[in-house]
């Protein structure tokens, strides 16, 4: 694979601890640290992509309560994965890390503007932000 990038979605307090805990984190973020650790001794890009909501996000914050409010411990990232100064942080508002965010610009950036040709995509909840970044990177 050439021009890789990892995407990590939503990998924060609050979907591992908080409001929003998922109780299989546990066994997910040690293979999570292991491809960060990875991806940084092989000189990939690491890409967080994450919630950073705000109260007027109503239909998210309506329907799943408040979590990962933008400025508050619970929208950081884990401590396992602390992102590193080489690591790219891309917040989002909604489902996707692409709906209305720099990522696709970023990720068109990388390279030396040659771009990402192949993403690998991991997070919590996969069912709801990964599924719907995994479509869009598609697109």
């Amino acid at each position: 694979m050439e021009n890789v990038a990892i995407i990590i979605v939503d990998l924060l307090n609050d979907f591992v601890t908080g409001n929003l805990k998922c109780e299989r984190a546990g066994r997910i973020v040690p293979n999570i640290k292991r491809l960060v650790d990875s991806s940084h001794a092989h000189k990939v890009p690491v890409i967080f992509s994450n919630d950073a909501h705000y109260a007027q996000d109503a239909e998210v914050v309506n329907k799943w309560g408040a979590h990962a409010m933008k400025g508050t411990k619970g929208a950081d990232v884990i401590p396992e994965l602390k992102p590193t100064k080489n690591d790219y942080i891309v917040e989002k508002r909604a489902y996707s890390g692409f709906f209305e965010t720099g990522l696709d610009s970023l990720l068109r950036s990388l390279y030396g503007g040659m771009g990402v040709r192949t993403v690998v995509m991991c997070g919590l909840h996969t069912h709801m932000c990964v599924r719907h970044t995994a479509a869009d990177a598609f697109f």
